[in-house]
């Protein structure tokens, strides 16, 4: 069962929450306070977990900025130039990548963005660290907002969600990528709709005065709130030509993200937990300094999961080898007894052979003649490949010849077949070979004239290869018996043909 640590920290308290398989195992509030902090770090004694820290806080930045496309050393060299200049007093920064221009040098369009008072962080840092806690990342509201919105249709998006120990958080998007993110504190004099009311105009303003927000162009506006609040908020909104209003229902987005959560409230604090639990962003604010006890948390598990597939192979292998010499054995006894078998038929027919019966043996004068015939027909048996080759070498030539059957056989010298002209006790003196090739003319159509001469010249390399050419079979019978018809429709496997060829052994 998984385990994680959620941390949500704003500028006055940190909230914690264990989250075991899905669910809130355990949960607690904890104010800045040096109480506050001791009871934090008395809660982390038995978590060994990773744990996630989200920052919603009013001191966070962000610059769009425009870089050229590099990679490694130069890369990191420029954004770190960046980073010394736009945000010197504090480690806690990132650059994130929004898009790659299509036109032009094709520069990068980034996101540069940081948490500006690092005091705010630190202490829980600190603690999270004395307690070798894995910290997977720093994260901000703003930044997990972002896969909220990457269906939706507008172009231009304000989202809108307050969260109670923070206050109302607006993020703006353009074509679903964020590039500017505000964070109001919410008075308890104040309620959600109407700071909602009150901040929407202003922030419209604002977007117009910093350019994000073209001229004439429509603000779509998504709120995030309770049912109640929000009906209670479509009153209090007043009509504007340039903002078109949205409600979502914290309800059914937690039924669409499979979120087991019910609210009391607007409060969507829970909402973005469980989203940073669920699918963490790449880019956060930690440091490899801030991560180091997350970095050995995962060589523990990776050597954990080598050691038990390593452990899972070994018994695989071990039980493959069981069953391998059970079968081994199985197979030595079938052939023990297939041994016995062709041991028992031999010397049945050995008992046929007056000459090999048990104590006779063959004479010397017999075992000469046997070896001497054994000889000869080696020298007289030529291989496949001696005969056939040159055969290959022609037809590489003719590409336009398709093979359709291929035969051969041997036979002793003298005529083809005469079976009886041989003397017993002696092997031929030589044997000639009877090829028979069965082929096509392709890629000819109705150009007979040009298909009978490509055949033509076919016979003469094979010829001048060796063997004697006689055609068995015509593609076409031009002679006085023959007719010609009208072969214009046929398939082009008309034009079949068949040759027989004759080679003869080097005398």
């Amino acid at each position: 069962m998984s385990r994680r640590l959620l941390l949500f920290l704003s500028a006055s308290r940190l909230h914690a929450q264990l989250m075991a398989g899905g669910k809130i195992a355990a949960q607690q509030e904890f104010d800045s306070s040096p109480e506050g902090r001791e009871s934090f770090a008395a809660f982390l004694q038995p978590v060994k977990c990773p744990a996630y820290l989200l920052a919603d806080l009013i001191e966070e930045d962000f610059r769009p900025e425009t870089i050229p496309h590099l990679r490694g050393r130069s890369r990191n060299a420029l954004l770190q130039r960046k980073f010394d200049q736009y945000y010197r007093g504090t480690p806690f920064h990132q650059a994130t990548l929004l898009q790659r221009q299509k036109t032009g040098r094709r520069d990068d369009e980034m996101l540069l963005s940081a948490l500006t008072n690092p005091a705010l962080i630190a202490p829980w840092l600190d603690i999270l660290h004395m307690q070798e806690i894995p910290l997977a990342g720093i994260y901000s509201v703003a930044q997990v907002s972002a896969p909220l919105v990457k269906n939706h249709a507008s172009d231009h998006l304000l989202l809108v969600s307050w969260e109670k120990s923070a206050g109302l958080r607006q993020s703006y998007f353009i074509e679903r990528r964020l590039q500017i993110s505000r964070l109001t504190p919410v008075h308890a004099v104040s309620s959600f709709q109407d700071a909602v009311a009150k901040e929407l105009g202003r922030t419209c303003q604002y977007l117009k005065s910093l350019s994000l927000l073209p001229e004439g162009q429509n603000l779509d506006v998504c709120v995030l709130g309770h049912s109640d609040d929000l009906a209670g908020l479509q009153e209090k909104l007043p009509p504007a030509a340039d903002m078109r209003y949205e409600f979502a229902e914290l309800d059914k987005v937690a039924a669409q993200l499979k979120i087991g959560c019910r609210f009391a409230d607007s409060d969507a604090s829970q909402i973005f937990l469980h989203e940073l639990a669920a699918k963490p962003p790449k880019t956060h604010y930690a440091h490899a300094t801030h991560t180091r006890h997350f970095a050995l948390w995962q060589l523990r598990h990776a050597l954990g999961w080598v050691s038990a597939s390593a452990l899972v192979a070994s018994l695989l292998w071990g039980a493959a080898n069981v069953m391998l010499n059970n079968s081994n054995a199985a197979a030595t006894e079938s052939l023990r007894i297939q041994a016995q078998r062709t041991l028992s038929e031999a010397q049945q027919i050995m008992q046929g052979f007056a000459g090999t019966l048990p104590g006779n043996h063959a004479s010397a004068a017999d075992m000469k003649v046997g070896v001497s015939l054994m000889r000869k027909f080696d020298q007289s048996s030529p291989s496949p490949q001696t005969i056939l080759q040159p055969v290959s070498a022609v037809l590489d030539h003719f590409p336009q010849i398709g093979l359709d059957n291929l035969g051969w056989q041997t036979n002793a010298s003298g005529s083809p077949g005469n079976a009886s002209a041989a003397i017993p006790g002696q092997a031929p003196a030589a044997s000639g070979t009877t090829i028979t090739l069965k082929a096509n003319l392709r890629g000819f159509a109705s150009d007979y004239r040009t298909a009978l001469a490509y055949l033509d010249r076919f016979q003469h390399e094979l010829s001048a290869a060796g063997y004697r050419v006689s055609v068995t079979s015509k593609p076409l019978d031009v002679g006085p018996g023959g007719s010609i018809a009208d072969q214009r429709e046929t398939h082009e496997k008309a034009l079949d043909f068949s040759l027989q060829l004759i080679w003869r052994a080097p005398a």
